[in-house]
């Protein structure tokens, strides 16, 4: 601490504590008005934070429920579109099987058409079934007629087949029947000669229309719309009709390329689909290489919450506005009432500074503006016991001026009185820290309380303090050393209770015996 520092952290202890005093008595005296504040805002904010929670979860909710809605109809869909693919399989795997083991000859292939009219009778979903022999030339067909001279060879399907040792089932592009007229999809099989080679194509053809029907049907919001793609990004129908879009390659759309990351797994999530956020519900069509996509705009799906959440809304601006306009004016009366009691707070406050000064005055030493015997008391009990709860050591120094007698014999009581300063002033300069406390314990006798240090420390301090002295150089004709010199008497150790300090003084008073008995201007310990 420098000068002044012993009035200093008097008075702002002393004035932290009167001001917390204060405080304490000004919020007992003005709670109405912070409290109605406080109130209204959080009668406010808890509204505000309700209603957001419930709108946010019912939307979640809203999200949620259309999401299972469009599961459950993409795979509704999915799977009544396997059974039809099943379905025209089935036939096929049956044909094949039946031409591979009999032949072509003309018995055969009247058997053939006759079972194949039967079979169509039976499957509302196919428009037709078909057998080409290797050159594309019409074999038999389900309408019972011969096709003379009518050649497929330029179909999609039947290039496949001849071109590829597959013998799974293949689904095709999009086509014209030239029976029929109508738009179908090709369902076909590979025809192959006791040697492996293409001997032809068997060729079922679903109804577009057989699924144009249930879709249209869906009521899946505005914008939304029903996909049947093949996995390679062929569209093969698409809900609201076009038929400008059958067979129209969709690969790089952002619905598909994220279905292609996921590998066509039956899921729902949300994807971007002509620039707006769509809920996108993907089955796949059992094992086949199809897939049947459900989009719904997303805002279109909201379109009942937004509504809730607008009167919602609404709702809650009239009772916060309520809310306000009655805390208003309920400040407005707590206002009033604090002006009057402003100014009897205003002078407790100057009571209480007032206190405060007396009080700093208790604990100062009038001469040297150290602290006081009656604060060192005080402190070093403090001091103690924290030592000793933490278990750090506490260091004590006791100083003595010496031949301080002879000295006022001499120089006389005015002089003695200023040197007392100068001993007091060095003191202070060899501190170090803020909790270390300098008082006055009687005449020219100091004592330095050092928390937190040990011997070494205290040692060090201690010939600071006396160097300093030392070297102010005020005559002393009656000191060997002829200036004004002190005597130091150290002790440092963990007390063991609070009362443990009167122990280090007792010690560090010993030392400072030792120390004059030494032969003085120097520590001991």
């Amino acid at each position: 601490m420098k000068r002044d520092g012993a009035v200093a952290l008097l008075r702002k202890e002393l004035g932290r504590k009167e001001n917390a005093r204060f405080g304490r008595l000004y919020g007992k005296r003005r709670p109405v008005k912070a409290a109605t504040i406080s109130l209204v805002l959080l009668a406010c904010l808890a509204a505000a934070v309700i209603l957001v929670w419930s709108l946010l979860h019912a939307r979640a909710l809203e999200l949620a429920n259309a999401r299972i809605a469009a599961s459950n109809t993409s795979l509704t869909l999915a799977t009544q579109a396997n059974s039809s693919f099943n379905v025209a399989d089935t036939v096929l795997v049956s044909l094949v099987d039946k031409i591979e083991a009999e032949g072509w000859s003309e018995l055969n292939v009247d058997r053939l058409r006759t079972l194949m009219a039967k079979q169509m009778a039976h499957l509302p979903a196919l428009q037709g079934l078909f057998v080409y022999d290797d050159t594309g030339r019409w074999i038999a067909n389900s309408s019972g007629r011969k096709f003379d001279g009518r050649n497929n060879s330029d179909r999609a399907y039947f290039q496949y087949h001849k071109h590829s040792r597959d013998r799974g089932v293949h689904i095709g592009s999009p086509i014209i029947g030239r029976t029929s007229g109508a738009w179908v999809l090709p369902v076909s099989r590979r025809i192959e000669h006791p040697n492996g080679s293409f001997a032809g194509v068997a060729l079922a053809t679903i109804r577009i229309d057989f699924y144009r029907k249930i879709y249209e049907r869906l009521d899946l919001g505005p914008d939304g719309e029903v996909l049947m793609t093949l996995n390679d990004g062929t569209l093969l129908l698409r809900s609201p009709f076009d038929a400008r879009e059958l067979g129209r390659n969709i690969a790089s759309s952002p619905v598909f390329l994220q279905q292609a990351r996921q590998g066509f797994a039956t899921r729902t999530s949300v994807a971007e689909h002509d620039g707006e956020a769509h809920i996108v519900s993907h089955a796949r069509i059992g094992a086949y290489p199809v897939g049947i996509t459900l989009l719904q705009d997303q805002d279109a799906v909201l379109a009942g919450w937004r509504h809730s959440a607008m009167f919602a809304g609404t709702a809650l601006l009239l009772l916060i506005a309520g809310l306000l306009l009655l805390g208003r004016r309920v400040v407005r009366q707590v206002n009033l009432r604090e002006q009057l009691e402003g100014e009897l707070l205003s002078t407790k406050a100057h009571l209480e500074t007032a206190n405060t000064a007396l009080s700093t005055m208790a604990y100062i030493d009038g001469l040297t503006e150290l602290f006081n015997r009656r604060y060192y008391e005080l402190a070093l009990a403090r001091e103690a016991g924290r030592a000793s709860r933490n278990g750090a050591s506490l260091a004590v120094l006791m100083l003595d001026v010496d031949f301080f007698k002879k000295y006022n014999d001499r120089y006389g009581h005015q002089a003695g009185d200023s040197t007392l300063k100068a001993v007091a002033q060095s003191i202070q300069r060899g501190l170090r820290r803020s909790g270390d406390l300098a008082a006055r314990y009687g005449g020219e006798e100091f004592v330095v309380i050092l928390p937190d240090t040990d011997l070494a420390g205290a040692r060090e301090v201690a010939e600071t303090i006396r160097v300093a002295l030392q070297s102010r150089a005020i005559p002393h004709a009656d000191s060997p050393l002829g200036v004004v010199t002190v005597s130091i008497g150290m002790c440092a150790a963990v007390p063991a209770s609070a009362e443990g300090g009167a122990d280090l003084v007792a010690q560090a008073d010993a030392a400072l015996y030792r120390a004059k008995e030494a032969g003085r201007n120097c520590s001991a310990s």
